[in-house]
């Protein structure tokens, strides 16, 4: 048995973290298989949350990480902390539905979570939702999440839809420029729409 590689838990420069989407997708179609494996073992909550990688991928660390922060929040008591973890909580019933992808996870601020209908990767259409600025992380928003997964399944095979929760919901953030970078370097069939 050869040695054991890691990798840093903190992020280090291998991890384009501050690059555009495109290159953030270059930098991963160039790792091994391997590399890949262990980037998602070592940093799941890295990786799942960069724009430009595959969403499959980016599914695959979520839910990976998704028990982890429902363990920390678990461990807190403030009223907030409660909040999050219901709505992390009905998030993780919800992704037991077929053709669900978590996206984006996180409990910075009000909490965050980008949640598909679809594989925005390989659909020709995808649309994405923004919530109100005051929607939260809670079971309320994982319920709206639910409501848009029921009325997607009328819509053609070949879309995607999905909303988009974050601290900042203003559409013209760099954080939500930056998704839909995203979505677009690693789309292989069509067109973005907001």
């Amino acid at each position: 048995m050869g040695p054991i590689r890691t990798i840093p838990l903190a992020p280090s420069p291998d991890i384009p973290d501050d690059k555009c989407p495109a290159r953030r997708k270059d930098w991963w179609d160039g790792l091994s298989d391997e590399e890949r494996q262990e980037y998602l073992a070592v940093a799941p909550d890295l990786i799942g949350n960069l724009d430009g990688i595959p969403s499959l991928v980016r599914d695959a660390a979520n839910r990976a990480y998704l028990p982890v922060l429902i363990d920390s929040l678990e461990q807190q008591s403030a009223p907030e902390a409660r909040t999050k973890l219901e709505g992390l909580r009905a998030i993780e019933r919800i992704l037991t539905t077929p053709l669900m992808y978590l996206l984006g996870i996180g409990d910075e601020g009000t909490g965050r979570a980008i949640v598909s209908y679809g594989n925005p990767d390989t659909s020709k259409t995808v649309t994405t939702h923004v919530p109100d600025p005051g929607t939260r992380l809670n079971a309320d928003f994982a319920g709206e999440t639910l409501r848009l997964t029921l009325t997607t399944r009328a819509q053609p095979p070949s879309s995607a839809s999905i909303i988009w929760l974050t601290t900042h919901t203003d559409r013209e953030t760099p954080a939500y420029a930056e998704f839909l970078s995203g979505l677009s370097a690693t789309n292989t069939a069509g067109d973005h729409s907001p």
